[in-house]
């Protein structure tokens, strides 16, 4: 049993109730010696009437809303605080795409507040929520590593790659050519990583673009009120691919490899 279910459950307004009348029966009948077991019978009354409390549906019911609605806040709250973190770090034409999103991402919190009582659309706002958590740090992550892959200056590699071969024309020394080749063989991984990167950037790209159509089509369709009930999975599928893009984008900042 859940710790906060229990406490709601004691603490519940007829449960406190019936805890206040026992008691402050009992410290009426102090000196009463028939008081010790009024309270005994009392404790049993409050005991048994938690009990039923707990196994009531429409207690279990309205407990769940509680706990859905304070994660929906919760989620609500780190979306504000990524946004607010980005936003600050992200250029203009990029602040602009996560400032329309966020606007969605209120709109959408505003009409759950509103209609909280739909279980599905309780699940899908949750999910829709968790979606533009993804959105925000794929951005953001998105946006510095394209910035570390445009630093990196692949015309003075490809002039150092073309200074190097030529200079292997005129070497006879076996370990300077070794050595040289070496060289040119790491520079040319370097243009290869580049590129791939770029690529990689591009697939990110488009998948922003594809997680903010996304976003739209989800808040439309729960607002005007369509069928919801693909929505879930639909969500889901998206944000474990944000979430793997987010990861790969992580996993190459980490590895402090220096693009030159």
């Amino acid at each position: 049993m859940k710790p906060k279910m229990f406490f709601k459950a004691i603490t519940k307004f007829r449960n406190i109730l019936l805890l206040a009348i026992v008691i402050g029966i009992f410290f009426a009948t102090l000196n009463n010696i028939s008081n010790v077991p009024f309270l005994l019978i009392g404790a049993a009354c409050y005991i048994y009437s938690v009990i039923r409390t707990l196994k009531n549906p429409r207690f279990m019911a309205e407990f769940n809303r509680e706990i859905q609605f304070e994660s929906i806040q919760d989620l609500n709250e780190e979306c504000n605080r990524l946004y607010q973190n980005a936003f600050k770090r992200l250029p203009a034409g990029m602040r602009e795409r996560i400032r329309n999103i966020y606007k969605e991402k209120q709109a959408l919190v505003a009409y759950y507040v509103r209609t909280k009582s739909d279980p599905v659309k309780q699940r899908i706002v949750e999910q829709a929520l968790n979606l533009v958590i993804v959105y925000f740090k794929l951005m953001l992550n998105y946006s510095i590593r394209i910035k570390e892959v445009n630093s990196a200056n692949v015309q003075k590699i490809v002039e150092r790659i073309n200074a190097n071969k030529r200079k292997l024309q005129l070497l006879t020394n076996p370990k300077a050519v070794e050595d040289l080749e070496r060289a040119v063989e790491l520079d040319e991984k370097i243009i290869e990583r580049i590129n791939n990167e770029k690529i990689e950037l591009e697939t990110i790209s488009s998948k922003l673009d594809y997680i903010e159509s996304a976003i739209l089509m989800f808040k439309h369709q729960i607002i005007s009120n369509a069928s919801t009930e693909p929505i879930a999975e639909d969500i889901d599928n998206v944000i474990n691919e944000a979430i793997a893009l987010d990861n790969a984008l992580t996993s190459h900042r980490n590895e402090k490899l220096r693009l030159y």
